[in-house]
């Protein structure tokens, strides 16, 4: 269901970034990973062409307020098995969403060995806002603004981007995310042409 990639996607960004989170591990960004999305190259391929040792794949469907998730990790010089989950989860708050990406995180690291400190541990587990209706709208822009990221002529995107960032602030005035959301459309739109103008940071 199209109405559901942003949700989709927003879960595989908080994968990649919990990932990330990991010192121990070096994860591409998704910009570089989305040229992957519909690829007919093989693990071993993508592997080499992203010089990494390790591939995550996953799907994952929404219906109502239930989401599947299916989750593996592959060797990929040889494109074996490794691990792998499977969760179903009914959505109530974004606890639920994030429970998983934190499992995922945390199984992946522990089946590559990589320590995870403390500090990771909890930057891992922080939850950034308890309002599903703000989360949802904030993983709705971050998918458009990542349209713009990857097609930086696509300026309805951004837009539509800043729209759903402000939306997700009237539901939760101290989402920390949101706002760095926004400051990220604000430099888009505005660093080229205002960059030595003295009003470039009020926004």
């Amino acid at each position: 269901d199209e109405e559901n990639t942003y949700f989709i996607n927003g879960i595989m960004e908080e994968v990649l970034l919990n990932l990330q989170a990991i010192k121990e591990l070096r994860v591409p960004g998704r910009t570089s990973v989305e040229q992957y999305r519909n690829t007919v190259k093989s693990i071993p391929e993508i592997a080499r062409e992203l010089g990494v040792s390790y591939i995550v794949e996953g799907s994952c469907e929404k219906y109502g307020n239930t989401f599947r998730l299916r989750v593996q990790l592959l060797a990929g010089a040889k494109d074996r098995h490794l691990w792998g989950e499977s969760y179903e989860e009914v959505i109530d708050s974004p606890d639920d969403i994030f429970r998983i990406q934190n499992r995922i995180a945390e199984s992946i690291a522990a089946e590559l060995k990589a320590i995870i400190t403390p500090e990771e541990k909890q930057l891992i587990e922080k939850v950034p806002t308890t309002s599903l209706t703000a989360y949802d709208f904030f993983q709705k822009g971050r998918d458009e603004h990542t349209k713009y990221w990857i097609d930086n002529k696509n300026i309805e995107a951004l837009r539509n981007a800043e729209f759903f960032y402000h939306e997700s602030l009237k539901y939760d005035s101290n989402f920390a995310h949101a706002y760095t959301g926004l400051a990220w459309v604000y430099w888009d739109k505005h660093s080229w042409e205002d960059i030595l103008s003295e009003d470039f940071m009020d926004s």
